[in-house]
């Protein structure tokens, strides 16, 4: 049975234009897919897959399509053009999955200009700017990635099996975000400052450290309890 908002779909990370951090994830080998834009909404990426999650670089493009009332929903004109002014860095995108059920979740539905009639992604209600921006495709599957082998002999990423964020203030989590936790679908750790904490399972037994390029740390599911340490 797959429960609304039961797995991660993929990764957000907020970046400069054209997304010259992708260079750090390229240099360790992992595989960098084909890129889309987003007409009406201003936004455009960079993409790398992995075996059943992908991670989204997103930048804005256009910034007055970012900010039109049409895209306004979203808050990615917010969320983009305040990342390095406190507001949390990265988003999360779900699917529905075989998780335990997920506390309804308050969300108002966005139709992109790019969807075909009828489709659309829920976004989260009333989440503070510390939080990560929460969205949801009903629609989605989990999708075979054809190609996510590592370049020659760098470090594979295996299947994603896990998610922590590390945030400065989780004193009083929002409803949503409350509602994913208690679920089981990520965990939250108190920090001094943002990192997302992606664990993997089939893939190199190495830790990738991307900062400071970047808020993100693979890690190898079997090590976990290392990187706490």
């Amino acid at each position: 049975m797959s429960n609304a908002w039961g797995e991660l779909d993929h990764i957000i990370i907020f970046c400069d234009v054209g997304a010259p951090e992708a260079d750090s994830l390229k240099e360790r080998g992992l595989h960098e897919g084909p890129a889309n834009t987003h007409p009406g909404q201003g936004t455009a990426n960079r993409r790398f897959f992995f075996p059943n999650v992908y991670l989204e670089l997103l930048w804005v493009e256009n910034p007055v399509e970012a900010k039109s009332p049409s895209a306004s929903t979203t808050q990615l004109w917010e969320r983009w053009s305040r990342r390095k002014e406190g507001s949390c860095p990265f988003g999360l995108v779900f699917r529905p999955g075989g998780r335990a059920a997920v506390a309804p979740i308050a969300a108002t539905p966005y139709s992109p200009r790019y969807f075909p009639p009828g489709f659309t992604i829920d976004v989260a209600s009333g989440l503070p700017q510390n939080e990560p921006p929460l969205f949801y495709l009903p629609f989605a599957r989990a999708a075979l990635v054809e190609d996510s082998k590592p370049a020659g002999d760098k470090p594979a990423i295996g299947a994603i099996v896990g998610v922590t964020l590390h945030l400065p203030e989780t004193a009083a989590l929002s409803p949503a975000l409350d509602a994913l936790v208690a679920a089981g679908v990520i965990s939250i750790e108190p920090a001094r400052e943002y990192l997302l904490e992606v664990l993997h399972v089939g893939g190199s037994t190495e830790f990738i450290d991307l900062r400071p390029e970047l808020p993100l740390r693979f890690v190898p599911a079997r090590r976990a309890r290392d990187a706490r340490h």
